[in-house]
């Protein structure tokens, strides 16, 4: 039987060249047989379908909005929330619904049945925007500006590497800050800038110019030594007010003397 979120995951890839990160959630046997691993396996499908892949989930409904996903959907929020939020009384009475009258084990399982009808809407819906160049243009527009493309550019430039927990933090970072830009922002370059601050632990400051005008001009592109650059550049952006030529020739002439 072909594994619906592997499929979803090819069809990402070749309509858009980017690859879907995800962390593949567990499918148990025998099923969990208490509350806490009903609990853990929730929050495991959480975190996939409404964090790592949520961006592809989003644009995926905009195409053909599935009952199947949005009954999951619903269904995770409002038994993880439970769990998160003691005053939520919806999804404390969702909760007691889902559970009562089943032994955990039939609990997971109703849920588990779910996700996969979720997950093969969706990957029905990916192979109809494969098979046609309009939507496929618009699932490759829509990932040019997804922090994990982006994450990943940047993390090139600066010959950075994460294991995947820790990426997944400094993504889910970016991912929140994303979702507060104001319209008519140039999201490509603000997420470059997130994700250069994430990387370099410089949250607070914010370059005057790209971070790749910055590595461009001392020839570090894709080096080792990039992420110190960038550190010396958020040195330089908070000692000074300069912009432009005037702000890459100073932290030419810092690097030079720092790596002399």
């Amino acid at each position: 039987m072909t594994d619906p979120l592997a499929a979803l995951a090819l069809n990402k890839l070749i309509c858009t060249g980017v690859d879907l990160s995800y962390e593949t959630p567990a499918d148990p046997e025998p099923r969990p047989g208490t509350e806490a691993a009903f609990d853990a396996l929730v929050t495991q499908y959480y975190k996939l379908f409404r964090e790592s892949i949520r961006a592809d989930v989003a644009f995926l409904r905009s195409i053909e909005e599935s009952p199947s996903v949005a009954r999951f959907d619903n269904t995770v929020y409002q038994l993880r929330t439970a769990k998160q939020h003691d005053d939520n009384r919806r999804a404390k009475a969702f909760y007691a619904k889902w559970a009562r009258g089943r032994s955990w084990e039939a609990a997971a399982e109703a849920f588990l049945g779910e996700s996969a009808k979720a997950l093969s809407d969706l990957d029905r819906i990916s192979l109809l925007v494969r098979r046609d160049a309009k939507l496929t243009k618009r699932w490759r527009d829509n990932a040019s500006v997804e922090p994990d493309a982006i994450f990943e550019a940047v993390c090139r430039d600066m010959d950075a590497r994460f294991g995947y927990g820790y990426r997944q933090k400094l993504l889910h970072n970016i991912s929140h800050r994303q979702r507060r830009l104001t319209p008519g922002v140039d999201v490509r370059a603000a997420v470059e800038q997130f994700c250069a601050q994430e990387i370099t632990a410089a949250e607070d400051l914010t370059l005057p110019v790209p971070y790749h005008q910055v590595l461009d001009r001392l020839g570090l592109l894709g080096k080792r030594k990039a992420r110190a650059a960038l550190l010396v550049a958020y040195s330089v952006c908070a000692a000074t007010d300069l912009t432009g030529e005037a702000f890459l020739q100073r932290v030419e002439e810092a690097w030079q003397v720092g790596s002399s």
